[in-house]
């Protein structure tokens, strides 16, 4: 791989973590705040809400494609200054697929499952709220050392 390929597609890679980024955090400073408060009410609200589409379709197609991304990259590149790089953003971003793995296996279907109104929704909505903050840090982190490999990357390239 080209350092201009590889910086390229490290610069995308950051790019779509910072999507990633933004939409936790607008989750976490606008929507989730409020599902801890009358949770059952809150609850459904979304789902009359949600009907045509949902958060699925803002983070799946972006967020899946930049991880898929940073871990081809964490395999392909072959530059030692880039290796330490490439896999702490590699790492933590093993970290993060794992925690929103259970984040949309465990809490997401219990908040909008079918049967949402047996579920302790403010509990849910509580651990949601808190391992959303760790998976923006993850992100973040991610982010973090992908900018640095393209900064080494851009530096060269000039």
């Amino acid at each position: 791989m080209t350092v201009i390929g590889q910086r390229r597609l490290t610069l995308v890679a950051v790019l779509g973590m910072a999507w990633w980024f933004f939409g936790n955090l607008y989750e976490a400073v606008v929507l989730s705040p409020n599902w801890v408060q009358d949770s059952p009410a809150q609850f459904t609200r979304l789902h009359e809400f949600f009907v045509n589409t949902g958060p699925t379709l803002y983070f799946v197609p972006v967020a899946q494609l930049a991880i898929l991304l940073i871990w081809v990259l964490w395999w392909r590149n072959r530059d030692d200054e880039l290796k330490r790089d490439y896999r702490r953003a590699g790492v933590a971003s093993v970290a993060n697929v794992a925690l929103s793995a259970y984040v949309i296996a465990v809490l997401v279907r219990r908040m909008f499952g079918e049967d949402y109104l047996s579920a302790d929704l403010t509990a849910t909505a509580w651990q949601w709220n808190a391992l959303n903050l760790v998976r923006m840090v993850l992100t973040a982190v991610t982010g973090y050392y992908l900018f640095s490999a393209f900064r080494k990357l851009d530096r060269r390239a000039a």
